[in-house]
Formats: C-alpha cells, sequence, structure tokens
C-alpha cells in the first residue's frame, strides 16, 4: 500500500486540488461581485450570517464530522461494515437533533450583531437549513475520505457547493436583482443543498448501506470521540468563523467586509495544505491500527515537507501581491494587506507543527485537543475585545494569529508526550526507513 502511495497520490491530488482551486476562485468570484455590484455592507452582513451557519453546522453535528474518517478507516481495516452503517446512522440523526436545540440562539445572535442587528425568523431559518446542509455534507465527506474515496468526499463541498452559488449570484448580477444579504442567502442555501444532496448519495450507494446489513452501534464510544471535537472543530477550524461573528459585533459592516476578504483568502490558500493531509491521514489512521509508529513518522516527514513548501510559496505571493488581490474588491480594501499576511502567518505555523489535533485523537486523547483550543479561543477573543479600541479590525487579525501560534506550540508538545510521536516539521525521520 505504501508503495503505490505516490501514484495515487499524484493522481488524487491534481484532482482535488484543481477541484479546490476552481471552488475556490468561485468564492473569491462571488464575494468580488457581491462586494462590486452589492456594496461592501452587504458583503459584510451576509458574511456574519455565513459565519453563523459555519458555527452552527459544527455544533448541531455533535462532533460527528470530526471523528468519521478515523472510525470509518478503522471499521474498514477490521471489515466492520454494520459498526460502519451504524456510526452513519447516528451521525445523520445527531444533525437534526442539534438543529432543532440551536434556532432560538441562533436568533437571539443575530437580533444583536450590528451588521445584521434585527433581522427575522425567515433569515434565522435560512440560516438553520444551510447548517443542516453543510453538516450532512461535510459528515458524508469524510465518511468517503476513510473510505480512501478522498475526490467524491471532498468535491461536493468545496467544488459543487461554491459553484453553484457562483452561477446564482452571476445570473442575479447580470439581470440586475436587487438582492440583499438575506436574498444572497436563499442563493446559498440552494447551493448548499445541491451539494448535500450529492454527498448523500455517494455514502448511500456505497456497500456499508446495502439494506441486507445488520446495524449494530457503539454510541457510548462514538459520543464520547465525538463531543470534545464540538469544542475542538470550532476553535481550530472555524477560527475565523467566530472572529467574524465577534466582529460583527464590535465593528461595521464594511470593517467585516475587508477582514471577510482576507479570511477568504487565507482558506483559499489553506486548501492545498488541506489536500495534502487529507490524502496522507486515512493510511495514517491505518497504520495506527496496526501500531505502525515508525511508519507513522515516516508518512508525517512526508506530509509536512510538502505542506511547509507550499506554504513558503503562497506566503510570498501574498507579500508581493497582497495589496492588488485585497483592492480587486474596491476601494478601502488594499488596507487590508497586511490583514491578509497576519491571517495566513498561521498555515505557517500549522505547517510546522503539523497535525496534532488528528495524532491525538487517533489515539484516544481528542480532549487534550479541545481543552488546548478554549484557552486559545479566550485569549483570542479576549485579546480582540482589548486590540480592537486601539488598532481597529487589526487586532482582531493579531489576536487570531496569536492564538494560533499558541495553540498548535502546545498542541505539539503534548502530542508528543502522549503519543510519543512528534509530528512536526522538524522531527527526525526514523532511521532505516525509505522516504
Amino acid at each position: 500500500m505504501i508503495r503505490d502511495l505516490p501514484e495515487k497520490f499524484l493522481t488524487r491530488f491534481s484532482v482535488m486540488t484543481l477541484g479546490r482551486l476552481i471552488g475556490a476562485s468561485a468564492v473569491f468570484l462571488s464575494s468580488l461581485l457581491i462586494a462590486r455590484q452589492m456594496g461592501a455592507e452587504v458583503l459584510g452582513e451576509f458574511s456574519v450570517m455565513l459565519a453563523v451557519a459555519a458555527i452552527l453546522s459544527v455544533i448541531i453535528s455533535g462532533g460527528f464530522p470530526a471523528i468519521a474518517m478515523i472510525f470509518t478507516a478503522e471499521y474498514s481495516a477490521i471489515g466492520r461494515d454494520d459498526l460502519l452503517k451504524g456510526f452513519v446512522q447516528s451521525g445523520r440523526k445527531q444533525v437534526f437533533f442539534g438543529a432543532a436545540l440551536c434556532l432560538l440562539p441562533a436568533l437571539g445572535y443575530l437580533s444583536f450583531a450590528s451588521p445584521v442587528a434585527g433581522v427575522g425568523l425567515w433569515t434565522t431559518g435560512l440560516i438553520i437549513l444551510i447548517a443542516i446542509a453543510h453538516a450532512i455534507t461535510v459528515f458524508h465527506g469524510a465518511i468517503l475520505v476513510g473510505l480512501q474515496r478522498q475526490v467524491e468526499g471532498l468535491l461536493p463541498d468545496t467544488l459543487i457547493k461554491p459553484l453553484a452559488f457562483l452561477i446564482l449570484v452571476t445570473v442575479a448580477a447580470v439581470f440586475s436583482f436587487p438582492l440583499d444579504a438575506s436574498g444572497l442567502l436563499v442563493l446559498f442555501a440552494l447551493g448548499a443543498a445541491l451539494a448535500c444532496t450529492v454527498a448523500y448519495f455517494q455514502v448511500q450507494r456505497s456497500s456499508l448501506m446495502r439494506g441486507d446489513l445488520v446495524v449494530k452501534d457503539d454510541l457510548k464510544r462514538w459520543r464520547h470521540a465525538a463531543y470534545p471535537w464540538i469544542v475542538t472543530s470550532l476553535v481550530w477550524d472555524l477560527f475565523i468563523e467566530l472572529h467574524i461573528i465577534l466582529a460583527g459585533v464590535l465593528a461595521s459592516a464594511v470593517e467585516v467586509a475587508v477582514l471577510h476578504v482576507a479570511f477568504r483568502f487565507r482558506v483559499l490558500a489553506g486548501f492545498g495544505m488541506r489536500s495534502l493531509y487529507l490524502l496522507y491521514l486515512p493510511n495514517i489512521v491505518s497504520l495506527n491500527t496496526q501500531k505502525n509508529n515508525k511508519e507513522i513518522l515516516v508518512q508525517l516527514k512526508k506530509v509536512n515537507s510538502l505542506a511547509f513548501a507550499y506554504v513558503c510559496i503562497v506566503m510570498l505571493l501574498f507579500m508581493l501581491t497582497g495589496s492588488f488581490l485585497m483592492g480587486l474588491f474596491g476601494t478601502g480594501f488594499e488596507q487590508g494587506w497586511v490583514l491578509l499576511l497576519v491571517v495566513s502567518s498561521t498555515l505557517f505555523v500549522r505547517a510546522v507543527f503539523g497535525p496534532a489535533p488528528i495524532i491525538l485523537a487517533m489515539q484516544g486523547h481528542q480532549k487534550v485537543s479541545a481543552v488546548v483550543m478554549v484557552f486559545c479561543l479566550g485569549l483570542s477573543l479576549g485579546g480582540s475585545l482589548l486590540l480592537y479600541p486601539v488598532t481597529g479590525i487589526l487586532g482582531i487579525a493579531l489576536s487570531y494569529g496569536l492564538a494560533n501560534f499558541i495553540g498548535s506550540v502546545t498542541l505539539w508538545i503534548l502530542t508528543r508526550n502522549l503519543t510519543g510521536i512528534n509530528c512536526a516539521l522538524f522531527a527526525k525521520a526514523p532511521d532505516n526507513t525509505s522516504l
């Protein structure tokens, strides 16, 4: 399997990267059209609404998407399709149960945040629907990644949804439809529903969902593993959305729009690095099942080296062209090039210290990640509250970058101490093992 990885790697990475680039370009162009045609204020309001939907999607899914790849790879390795089918069904039920609990809290925030203050039940309902669609899409995508079907698993969320939204926004712009942030939300919901449908049927068509299979469950273990990931995913994967939500309370809609664009570029750059890790992680999880720590270190060395080289190229590109890229969105956005460099520096830090949360999770230490990242989230949001009155929107970006640095270093140290695996770029590869 290890010897076959390079050829599969090149094929899958090429398709995934192309899909992610097209999808990320669609997100970029959608934001550009909104800023140019409908104004920075509408973009700021829309970004707050999407941030709320992203946060809700993590909460209502109960952490199941975060552990789906790990359990899928494990059950596939030991031939337990009965448990895997039970896991899929339990994850779906969790999404709808969580959604029913989140309607009122979502309405409360949206009635308070200054850029979108006073939105009604209709808009809140749309946000909940988008959260449900996103949670199901990501959950099924992670299942497919665990089955070594990375392309099918990732493209619904990274390509289909943003491309559908771009097409709809372009039609609205061409025909001059007078859309506000809520109208844009309707268009986004349509794209999210399409992606959700595609991901759902990809899983339904797999052998693990066949009708004659007796379903078994291990709910206690799944919930024990999943629930800490609600917090970890919020503060690790959705640091951006949490800061957009905070900016929605502190800043004007225009300032939120500038921060949103800087974060969009950071997400665009992060797609390539995430693709690299997702290609290697299922194999690393399988090696962990075999207790083969030596080969795990070899695979980590490979993927960390590729991720570091990729991030260096990205940071150089942003340093040379950041002002121009931000300026594409309109007058006043050029000043955001400093924000772009600050928020993108987190990619460099993550590439250096490696995928510590995944290593901790696959060895049963997922609660450690949750505790560390809760602390870092508090540090970042507290720092944002203190710095914003002094430095403006830059203070939120600086707090975001510092918290990510502290979190990455701390998790790397704890991973090394608790698991014996040094997941950092600078870790020494085992001797007598071919790279």
